[in-house]
């Protein structure tokens, strides 16, 4: 049965009857001095058996895998085996800890990334370093550099092709200051005291707890428990004046990506709206609604999308001036006219 086995994996049937082969499975089909046999014998007599056993600490971590990422125990296997057919150096831990491991020492194969795919890596890194400075992201750009070097002669890493800036365009280094300092809070579990001011203009002083940095459609948010309000929310940071890093700490709590709400308006009423679009405003809608919502009908711009029901759309809607008409609903149109009528009474 191993013969064919090997045969398959293109080896050659004859090396399981070699001595080392051959010899270790008679000793421990047939041999009563196995410690594979002594220990199977054992186990069906519901005796201790005290020496060493290789399958018994290998099976068991087999079943604990499989357990944890909750697969079957003939997935591990094929896992394992297809590390091994990768030419991936395994090992067994023997002890009550025990399982499988891969060679310290060992290193990807110079063929795993090509070099074009290795600078892609590094310079998509690279740029998130550069606005979330992190020493283990700085770390694992040095070694992929030189890996990368150590197998290609000549390689060079081309200039950053990705650039993230999520700041400002007037104080980009002030914005990028106040996420190091969130992201410090966020490893350090410190507390963070805030001015924050909400999208009704609100302006309070916060304590939060940083649990997660968020980049949503080209802004920055900071997922944290908020002790004012005694739950999680999302802050953006653009709407944070004042960010001070406190000495008291906090217990991370548990949080999945799941029970995060990152579809903001699940509890807002949604609805189809239908724009008209001044030709010189083109560029702006489609960078706000997405270009594929955009289209050209008879020489008229039209879009249309499902948005969030509430004063945010009232006031985006106002920002364009008289170079967007709404179409319908209708009641949306009434609440642009009732929005202007106040408006001109400033006048």
């Amino acid at each position: 049965e191993i013969a064919r086995l090997i045969a398959a994996l293109g080896g050659s049937e004859l090396s399981a009857y070699g001595l080392c082969h051959l010899g270790d499975y008679e000793a421990t089909v047939f041999s009563k001095f196995s410690h594979n046999r002594q220990f199977g014998e054992s186990l069906v007599k519901g005796e201790k058996y005290e020496l060493l056993a290789e399958g018994y600490y290998t099976a068991r971590s087999i079943v604990e895998l499989a357990e944890k990422y909750e697969v079957s125990v003939r997935s591990i296997y094929r896992y394992i085996d297809a590390l091994d057919l990768a030419g991936v150096p395994l090992y067994t831990i023997h002890g009550n800890r025990g399982g499988f491991a891969i060679v310290d020492t060992y290193k990807l194969s110079s063929t795993f990334l090509t070099a074009e795919e290795y600078e892609q890596t590094i310079s998509t890194l690279t740029a998130i370093n550069s606005t979330l400075p992190d020493k283990s992201l700085e770390t694992v750009i040095l070694k992929l550099k030189a890996s990368k070097k150590n197998h290609v002669t000549g390689f060079d890493v081309k200039a950053g092709n990705l650039i993230i800036d999520g700041g400002p365009w007037g104080d980009a280094i002030g914005y990028r200051s106040k996420l190091t300092l969130i992201s410090k809070s966020i490893q350090n579990s410190q507390m963070l005291s805030i001015t924050y001011h909400d999208r009704n203009g609100d302006v309070t002083e916060r304590e939060i707890e940083p649990h997660v940095i968020l980049f949503k459609q080209g802004i920055w948010y900071v997922y944290a428990y908020c002790h004012l309000r005694n739950e999680f929310r999302f802050f953006k940071t653009g709407r944070i004046e004042k960010a001070t890093l406190l000495s008291a700490t906090f217990l991370r709590r548990d949080i999945k990506k799941e029970d995060m709400p990152l579809n903001w308006h699940d509890n807002t009423e949604v609805q189809d709206v239908e724009f008209k679009i001044d030709k010189n405003i083109v560029s702006d809608v489609e960078e706000w609604l997405g270009i594929e919502n955009v289209s050209l009908v008879k020489d008229t711009y039209y879009a249309h999308a499902k948005l969030p029901y509430d004063k945010g759309l009232i006031s985006k809607i106002m920002s364009y001036g008289s170079g967007i008409t709404v179409v319908s609903p209708q009641k949306l149109i009434e609440e642009i006219k009732k929005t202007a009528k106040e408006i001109l009474k400033n006048y």
